[in-house]
């Protein structure tokens, strides 16, 4: 046991930047480590208390409503990836959902203010019709979930040990006027499918309302009165089907943050409590036909919203946590060779660690599979960001810690902190190195050994579909995911453009052991 981590407030961890000439290398990282300087670095980290909490379900990912036929850019990426034709009993699929267990799946999307759930007294005596293309929102006519597909699906659910939450259409029986929805919500539907859903014990761990209606960059709004109305009716639909016991959480309204139109909804929300999750998507990258993306994922200057939206939560939030309803960085579709390769991965975790640093219980990503984003590619084999989520679910706890470096060039690395999974006293530090010339040393300056895992690109280029973990390609989602057993007294070496988690198991740091 290590005495200082038992009894001291701040730990310091001593690294060590070794920096290379830009101009001696290529975009992707040279591997001459002759070439290297040294440039001094430390990382304090607080091993005192939390500094934030995630939810058990905190890596989360979507499955969209978009139909075959959705197409950006003239590429036409969702194949058979929806809600509605997702083929639930591929073998791939369900491998790499089974791996991330237990997984929350958010099924949701622009479609699901434009979907009909045939249950109920409103049922239709004609067949359930999908998605055609028609000059309506989005290019699509209204679609329909029949029962017996909502069976398959929660029959898939509890076969891979996931569970749901579920975006309703909050635009029933609303009256379109020019780019706003007006008129009240006609919830008849959404009770019939909740009540039917209760009946049956489908795993459902939250119900939302409502798909990116917060702001006119998705097209339409809605006036935050009239939807804070709807949400103090869904939380007495809930109230009322669920009873007193254990209920879904109302999650909403997953939309582009606004601060002054998420504050008035949680102003005029009656309901109490009405939203204890409060949802927001994240873009910040641009439209998928957007230029040098890559390369802007790699400047590291990441936008972090997660702070204004717990400035917001603490003034009206009356205890509400933050989700992230949809994360796929760049809107329409992702773009091919960026969002489904290796150095999305640098945006994605990048983005779990800020938002986890800012008390975001929830990430979901979009998607699970469909898009150029995807987790899983349109044969269901792993995109590098399902090792880069099955990674952070294996060994980032919930607990998070305060960790800040200093440095000469510290913009060019990204760290972490977390309590280890499953191991009391242990810790999860995670290091995303964003330079092509720079490779860090950390020198934690402890006796105990440490479990390291080290993503990179197998040949060094980062647009890669391809990675590697401690230099072995990951082939499947069955890859066994080995570490490399580091003694404590020796650094450990996080190369350019490369991704690390480091463990220490036995390190007995005091905040985790709460």
């Amino acid at each position: 046991m290590n005495t200082c981590l038992a009894s001291c407030g701040t730990l310091t961890l001593l690294l060590i930047v070794l920096a290379v000439l830009g101009s001696l290398l290529p975009r992707h990282h040279r591997r001459d480590h002759s070439l290297w300087i040294a440039l001094p670095a430390t990382l304090a980290l607080d091993a005192s208390i939390p500094v934030a909490t995630v939810d058990e379900h905190f890596v989360c990912a979507t499955i969209d409503w978009w139909p075959q036929g959705k197409c950006n850019y003239g590429s036409c990426s969702w194949f058979h990836s929806s809600i509605l034709n997702l083929d639930l009993t591929n073998r791939l699929l369900a491998e790499a959902v089974t791996a991330l267990a237990p997984l929350l799946i958010r099924l949701g999307g622009s479609l699901e203010d434009q979907i009909f759930y045939d249950v109920g007294s409103s049922a239709t005596t004609t067949t359930c019709k999908t998605f055609t293309t028609q000059n309506h929102r989005f290019g699509f006519s209204t679609g329909c979930l029949n029962m017996s597909r909502w069976q398959q699906l929660n029959e898939f659910f509890q076969r891979t040990g996931s569970l749901v939450a579920f975006g309703l259409n909050a635009l029933h029986g609303k009256e379109r006027i020019d780019n706003t929805f007006q008129g009240p919500w006609n919830s008849s539907n959404a009770r019939d499918f909740i009540a039917y859903t209760a009946s049956k014990g489908y795993p459902i761990k939250a119900w939302g309302l409502g798909n990116e209606l917060s702001s006119s960059f998705s097209g339409v709004t809605l006036d935050s009165r009239n939807y804070a109305a709807d949400v103090d009716e869904l939380q007495q639909t809930i109230d009322e089907i669920y009873g007193t016991g254990q209920k879904p959480v109302l999650v909403a309204p997953d939309g582009f943050f606004d601060a002054y139109w998420y504050s008035q909804v949680l102003q005029q929300t009656r309901t109490d409590p009405a939203l204890r999750a409060v949802s927001l998507h994240v873009y910040d990258l641009g439209p998928g036909d957007g230029k040098n993306i890559a390369a802007r994922i790699l400047n590291a200057a990441h936008a972090d919203r997660y702070q204004q939206v717990q400035r917001v939560l603490r003034q009206y939030g009356n205890g509400a946590k933050a989700w992230v309803g949809e994360a796929g960085g760049i809107y329409n579709g992702g773009q091919h060779l960026v969002s489904d390769a290796f150095v999305f991965s640098f945006w994605y975790l990048d983005q779990l660690g800020m938002a986890a640093l800012h008390n975001t219980a929830v990430f979901c990503r979009q998607s699970l599979i469909g898009g150029n984003y995807g987790l899983l590619d349109s044969n269901f084999n792993p995109n590098p960001d399902f090792y880069s989520a099955l990674l952070w679910k294996r060994l980032m706890g919930e607990v998070v810690l305060n960790v800040t470096s200093q440095s000469l060039n510290s913009s060019s690395f990204h760290t972490y902190a977390h309590c280890l999974k499953n191991a009391r006293g242990g810790i999860a530090v995670l290091v995303i190195n964003f330079s092509n010339n720079t490779q860090v040393v950390l020198d934690l300056g402890l006796e105990s050994q440490k479990l390291e895992y080290h993503l990179s690109s197998p040949d060094g280029n980062v647009q890669s579909q391809r990675v590697a973990l401690n230099g072995q390609v990951l082939e499947g989602a069955k890859s066994e995911l080995k570490a490399i057993a580091v003694e404590g007294s020796n650094p450990s070496k996080v190369a350019p453009l490369s991704i690390a988690f480091i463990t220490l198991p036995d390190a007995f740091v005091p905040a985790c052991t709460l």
